[in-house]
């Protein structure tokens, strides 16, 4: 929309931009516009943000087993069987592979392998298969195993 005044140059509200003499505002079909119609602001390409400097890079799990960090950049296994497990446990109570963990867009994210006992976020058991987030300062257990989740 524009508020143009007759003989006069006119300017576009929102962009600033010089609008030709013969320009209406008004595109008559989507997709069509008369010429030397400047197209919407809202065409133009976006630009992409800067990186979030206050994003979280890595967190770290900790409980009377150890203290892990978990960093971006892929999938990190939890559970008994250390040939596959970067976060191996030793309680028989949790499984060969009990869980996966990722770190994606600043926030951890959590899946149940579908282990015997289970998965829980503040005491909250998780249904196994899909990702869950857990929010930073939650309690995150695999079967009995408890781990404070605190940003690195």
């Amino acid at each position: 929309m524009t508020m143009a005044t007759p003989g006069q140059s006119s300017f576009c509200f929102s962009c600033g931009q010089p609008l030709p003499a013969d320009a209406s505002g008004r595109v008559e079909s989507v997709g069509a516009k008369p010429p030397g119609v400047f197209p919407p602001t809202g065409a133009q390409p976006l630009p992409t943000p800067p990186p979030n400097p206050y994003a979280v890079s890595s967190v770290i799990l900790a409980s009377s087993s150890g203290s892990f960090q978990v960093s971006s950049g892929g999938d990190v296994l939890v559970g008994r069987d250390p040939a596959r497990c970067a976060i191996h446990l030793t309680e028989p109570r949790v499984s060969g592979v009990h869980a996966t963990l990722k770190l994606e867009g600043g926030a951890l994210w959590v899946r149940d392998e579908a282990s015997n006992n289970g998965v829980w976020i503040n005491g909250q058991r998780i249904a196994p298969g899909s990702f869950t987030q857990v929010p930073t300062g939650a309690e995150l257990r695999f079967g009995p195993i408890v781990f404070s989740v605190s940003p690195a």
